[in-house]
């Protein structure tokens, strides 16, 4: 865990209680009136880096956790929460709340269109995990290049004309509060036989001081809560479509011993063994190689960024980043070329473990 003064927490409260709501709502043309659906980001640099955001809300039919709005028949108050937090400092946890009044309607979304999947008579590989896995812009104006989760850069891997590679995993996620989104009712709804499912959680479901992301490693397959429980109910899901899970460890934070984590990671090896679920230790891959390595020159694979870093200015969108002026010191999430590595050892993976899978590889 990394240390903090009390100045720097102070600067950070600062700049969390001065968050504008004009950065959420999106098409909304009155900050505390809205009838469109808000742009609820799940995470944010700050003065302390960056922190995975999620959020809750006090009518979620009216206003999801993921900023879907729906207009009732009568006016509604909802107050929308952001949680920031931190995987280098877990004991910081700060909110932010908006109180808005979402205006008459009929009932339904404004913004009904329907998210598919583009098969094409192929299968489908779903990603489902948190920050290490899940994709970020890297374009437009405050995007988040070079920060990058080894899923976005997954379908580099396979033959595309075989195999549809879906990284739909969420900054800040547990098993426990994935549930909750709209990515999970997705993935329940397109998963289809013939497909895959890549199911890596445990960086967030040990954030005890947070009940509605914590699943405790400890606990089995059927004492409810538990992550090895949670973790069998996606399991299931893609079982009884008739397709494939697989189970992955969470990738290592740079340590030379990630304790807290490698809970987790022993708890889905242990149920990998009693589902008959087939395991990529990725753990054991990225925390190898930085044993190997040493500290110093793992920072190449983390979101450790100087200001102006030229080894990412072969992309001129950096230049619009979130962290081209201040950098960050983050030993917990990837840069574009730590996310390519872990995807690639993700694949050696597979060719390994899941010979079935290994086929799609190029």
């Amino acid at each position: 865990m990394k240390t903090y003064t009390k100045e720097q927490y102070e600067a950070l409260k600062r700049e969390i209680e001065g968050i504008d709501f004009a950065e959420v709502k999106l098409e909304n043309e009155c900050e505390e009136r809205v009838c469109c659906d808000l742009n609820l980001w799940d995470g944010r640099n700050t003065v302390l880096g960056y922190a995975d955001v999620s959020w809750s809300s006090s009518e979620p039919s009216s206003v999801s956790t993921s900023g879907e709005v729906v207009c009732m028949p009568e006016e509604k108050s909802v107050k929308i929460t952001a949680h920031f937090s931190y995987q280098d400092y877990p004991d910081i946890e700060i909110d932010k709340s908006f109180e808005l009044t979402v205006l008459k309607g009929s009932g339904e979304r404004k913004k009904a269109a329907k998210r598919t999947v583009d098969r094409k008579n192929r299968p489908v590989l779903f990603v489902i995990g948190d920050s290490t896995a899940s994709p970020y812009p890297h374009s437009g104006e405050n995007n988040r290049f070079p920060q990058t989760g080894w899923a976005q850069y997954f379908d580099k891997y396979f033959d595309e004309s075989k195999i549809l590679v879906l990284d739909i995993a969420m900054s800040g996620r547990s098993a426990k509060s994935y549930m909750t989104e709209d990515n999970f009712k997705f993935f329940k709804s397109e998963i289809r036989e013939g497909d895959y499912l890549i199911l890596q959680f445990g960086h967030n479901d040990s954030k005890a001081q947070d009940q509605n992301r914590y699943a405790p490693a400890s606990g089995g397959i059927d004492e409810e809560g538990s992550y090895k429980n949670l973790m069998s109910e996606y399991i299931k899901i893609a079982r009884g479509a008739g397709a494939n899970p697989i189970l992955a460890t969470s990738v290592s934070r740079r340590k030379l011993s990630d304790a807290s984590l490698e809970e987790y990671v022993n708890a889905a090896k242990e149920l990998g063994k009693e589902l008959g679920v087939p395991v990529l230790d990725l753990y054991a891959r990225v925390n190898g190689w930085i044993n190997e390595v040493g500290l110093e020159e793992a920072k190449s694979l983390y979101k450790i960024i100087r200001p102006h870093d030229e080894r990412f200015m072969y992309n001129p969108e950096f230049l619009n980043s979130q962290f081209y002026e201040p950098g960050d010191n983050d030993d917990t999430h990837l840069n574009i070329f730590g996310a390519d590595k872990i995807a690639g050892w993700a694949a050696e993976e597979i060719r390994l473990e899941v010979p079935e899978l290994a086929k799609y590889l190029k």
